[in-house]
């Protein structure tokens, strides 16, 4: 158990009236101490006498009182002791009658003697002779002349000063104290009683010497003294800090008969020879003028776990008479300030939490409002129900034949992945017959035969839950044909219109021309003859519409994916050109300029219900400071993330070298908070997002000179930063799955891409490969030996693609691509060399050349085709069609 205390309104009065080297009463009376206890008077009284007598406020150790000399205090051996027996045995070999004459016999031979066991002495009748006391104190004091020498032989004694010096002013010097067990005082002579007086003192003593600067809240007074006495700062205290601190402060005076080593033999609840925190807090716990704050040892770390969508109600351990307000923090983040729905803390300090997402797992750390030492931490884990994709659906062979299926799997934790067959796993003891590649990202099944029909499955396993996907498998002599269950086609946007391709054959499956009437409307697609296109972005709306902004004409294309037309216009702010599309609010939105040239000067505008059947408009969300247009940058999570629906509830907006973030509440389009990133030097320029972990990964320049200052990690809950790598320059992309991270670093000489993993402890390097390539852009791919990716780039100004394995880092290259667009000739920040991959279980990749588009195979890193008499092709975006 731990404990934490309060000094009593009764201790704290008898505290403000003390010095800061002062105690003047015992609040508890034991038998030890009553005959020169002092009776507490009124506060005047105290006053007065503190004013007159000055000896009430001055310290001398046991053995010794204090006289006036000159009206100034000054500590002497003391004259008498009170008469009462209880006969000790002390290091000098000899029986005293009670603790005050051994300590005063100390003081008169300017000596250390201390208590220790009786069969050390010698027996009754042996023991020393009184010790005579004379007036003038400073000429007389006697001495022992050989051990076994009852012969008194006097010599001058030093005064007050000189004993000082001797003795190291108030400490014993080193060669006197000896071994630390001589500060050892048996608990035979430190009664229970008179110990819990000591303890009692030890608080008073330490509120007026530790707190007379108030430069610590009373209520952190164990913690202080524990922090103070812990000399070695090993989290411990042991007896020979505990003796060192107790002659260095005289605190022998506070007690008769206990030392501060006695804590010890009393409050060693382990028997380790020493206290931790805990046995010091559970120390004090025991006195009535402690208020106790508790927490059982084993409850100091919890761990739970909850899946995505439950409800989670956390119950703080940490507990006190009377309870005490507990808090909640995350990351040092006071989660009571977040003012989240989903994040709530109670009056009887629980912490609920709604709706859990993945971004909430992480540690959560609970303690008493007043203080911060009793700890508890609960570790959150959120789980997924695993996902599984595979393809073909359906699949007819001949027997004889080669059969191949392919799995794609996600979850957090990663699951366990098999195949089956029928309900029964395969026989994996015959590998001629089956070829499980990777962590079964595909079935191989070689030489088909009769038996060979059925549904092979593939499933995920893990502490979330067990998934399945059926891939089914008819061998037949004439294969039935078997339409594809999905068709996928991408759209090229180029300077005379748009082209939609079937990838495969790179067949042309329609054209909308630029000079196009759009339907329901006296406009053209982009204008009159001989008036070129001028596209910003273009991305894929619930896999439904394209929509694509033309900067130049102050609007967003929605193109229909079925019909291959125009279906809407919809008007924005002066020059539309970043698109984002948020898929579980099904809101796009929009970046306008509000210039040809990036200023830094831009307006968001919404588009709600974006995949929907209905006329389209836009919204503003709430301005800042009244205004529309301070905007320079608006982060959004991707729609691509497997996990996405998962549900990401903000992004993120900057302004013109500005030093922060403004939270954005992507369902009430209103700011809820900022967040200055001022001690790091950053405006952020690009912000990534990772569904595991709540990770938020920035690219960081300098205001003004835009020199890079490196890579921050917010947490997405609190807003803070977890994370600083001021020498990891670059853009950051983070894979699908959430599992990796790789930076662009581009340098003068080509590229750097440096490859982390992400982890719940934060990012993991595993490489980095240098290149003489200048990357333009940088598309992820579907492994084909793990359940993650890899990545495609493409060369500014040659006819390269470099594929990097991101699981090995092995680097292959593709050529004879063509030459990409002139960087010249781009507009609106559009990379000259885009590269799209076709998604998950897409084969083909395209990008762009000058005059032509590229369409890549990814499984076999070849050239598919390529598309002549395409001019300037600046986006593209791919759909699927799915048959039923």
């Amino acid at each position: 158990m731990a404990f934490y205390i309060k000094l009593t309104t009764t201790n704290l009065l008898i505290a403000t009236l003390l010095n800061s080297m002062v105690i003047t009463a015992h609040i508890k009376k034991s038998r030890h101490h009553r005959d020169s206890e002092t009776t507490l008077l009124p506060e005047t009284t105290h006053i007065t006498l503190l004013e007159t007598n000055p000896c009430l406020v001055h310290y001398c150790r046991k053995g010794r009182e204090c006289v006036l000399e000159e009206g100034e205090p000054k500590c002497v051996c003391q004259r008498q002791c009170p008469v009462h027996e209880k006969p000790l045995c002390a290091t000098d070999g000899r029986v005293y009658s009670n603790h005050c004459e051994m300590h005063r016999a100390a003081c008169l031979l300017s000596t250390v003697i201390t208590a220790t066991r009786r069969s050390f002495c010698e027996k009754p009748g042996k023991g020393r002779p009184p010790i005579a006391y004379s007036d003038e104190i400073s000429t007389t004091a006697l001495t022992w002349s050989g051990k076994n020498s009852t012969e008194l032989q006097a010599e001058e004694v030093p005064d007050e000063s000189t004993s000082e010096t001797t003795t190291g002013g108030s400490d014993y010097s080193d060669n006197e104290v000896g071994d630390s067990s001589d500060f050892y005082t048996d608990k035979e002579d430190c009664s229970m009683q008179e110990y819990e007086v000591l303890k009692d003192n030890l608080l008073l003593y330490n509120h007026a010497r530790l707190m007379s600067q108030n430069n610590h809240s009373k209520d952190y007074l164990v913690s202080i003294m524990f922090s103070h006495y812990d000399r070695n700062n090993n989290g411990n205290l042991e007896a020979t800090e505990l003796n060192e601190i107790s002659i260095q402060e005289r605190l022998d005076t506070l007690s008769n008969g206990c030392s501060l080593a006695n804590m010890i033999e009393y409050d060693d609840t382990d028997h380790d020879g020493k206290l931790s925190i805990n046995e010091f807090y559970v120390a004090f716990s025991k006195l009535y003028s402690v208020y106790v704050v508790s927490l059982d040892k084993a409850l100091e770390t919890s761990h739970l776990w909850a899946r995505v969508g439950d409800n989670v109600e956390i119950k703080c351990d940490v507990t006190g008479s009377p309870v005490p307000p507990i808090v909640w923090k995350r990351n040092d983040v006071d989660l009571a300030t977040l003012n989240e729905e989903d994040v709530r803390v109670f009056g009887d300090g629980s912490l609920y939490m709604t709706g859990i997402q993945l971004q909430h797992a992480g540690n959560y750390t609970c303690h008493a409002q007043r203080n911060k030492d009793i700890v508890q931490t609960h570790v959150l884990t959120v789980l997924t129900l695993p996902e599984v994709h595979v393809t073909p659906r359906l699949q007819s062979k001949r027997p004889g034949e080669d059969a191949i299926m392919y799995c794609h799997v996600a979850g957090e934790p990663f699951p366990k992945v098999e195949w089956l067959k029928n309900d029964e796993h395969l026989k994996l003891d015959a590998p001629r017959k089956y070829q499980i590649v990777g962590n079964g990202t595909s079935l191989k099944i070689r030489n088909i035969a009769f038996a060979d029909t059925g549904a092979y499955m593939c499933q995920a396993t893990s502490i979330g839950g067990i998934t399945r996907d059926i891939s089914s498998l008819v061998v037949q002599e004439q294969p039935t044909p078997s339409s594809p269950n999905e068709e996928r086609r991408f759209f090229a946007f180029h300077d005379w219109g748009i082209s939609i391709y079937e990838p495969s054959t790179c067949r042309l499956y329609h054209r909308i021309q630029s000079t196009d009437i759009i339907p329901g409307t006296q406009e053209y697609v982009c204008g009159g003859k001989g008036t070129k296109c001028d596209w910003g972005r273009a991305i894929n709306v619930a896999n439904r519409y394209v929509y694509a902004s033309q900067p130049t004409r102050d609007r967003i294309l929605i193109i229909s994916k079925v019909q291959m037309v125009v279906v809407d216009v919809v008007s924005t702010d002066k020059y539309p050109v970043g698109l984002r599309y948020v898929a579980h609010l099904d809101q796009v939105w929009v970046l306008n300029w509000r210039s040809a040239n990036d200023t830094g000067i831009k307006t968001i505008q919404v588009i709600r219900d974006a995949g929907q059947k209905r006329k389209h408009h836009t919204v503003h969300p709430e301005p800042i400071d009244g205004q529309f247009d301070l905007v320079t940058g608006l982060f959004i999570p991707s729609p691509l993330q497997e996990l996405s629906h998962y549900s990401f509830k903000y992004g993120y907006v900057t302004h013109t070298n500005q030093r922060g973030l403004y939270k954005l509440d992507l369902v009430n389009l209103r700011y809820t908070r900022s967040v200055d990133l001022t001690p790091y030097n950053c405006v952020p320029t690009q912000v990534r997002f990772s569904s595991l972990y709540g990770m938020v990964i920035m690219q960081c320049l300098e205001p003004v000179t835009s020199r890079p200052t490196g890579q921050l990690i917010l947490d997405y809950l609190t807003d803070s930063v977890i994370g600083v790598k001021p020498n990891l320059p670059g853009v950051p992309y983070i894979s699908p799955d959430s599992r990796k991270l790789v930076t662009l670093d581009r340098t003068t000489n080509g590229a750097t891409l440096i490859v982390q993993e992400i982890t719940a402890n934060g990012l993991n390097f595993n490489f980095d490969v240098k290149t003489t390539l200048n990357i333009s852009d940088i598309t992820f791919y579907p492994s084909q030996s793990t359940h993650s990716y890899d990545i495609y780039a493409s060369a500014q100004d040659k006819e390269g693609i470099l594929f990097l394995n991101l699981l090995t880092g092995k680097v292959e290259m593709i050529t004879g691509v063509g030459r990409a667009v002139p960087v010249q000739l781009t507009k609106w920040n559009n990379p000259n060399r885009p590269i799209r991959g076709s998604g998950l279980f897409g084969q083909y990749m395209v990008t762009p050349a000058n005059e032509a588009l590229f369409v890549l195979n990814g499984r076999s890193r070849t050239v598919n085709c390529e598309i002549g008499a395409v001019s300037h092709p600046s986006q593209v975006v791919w759909t699927t069609l799915k048959f039923h």
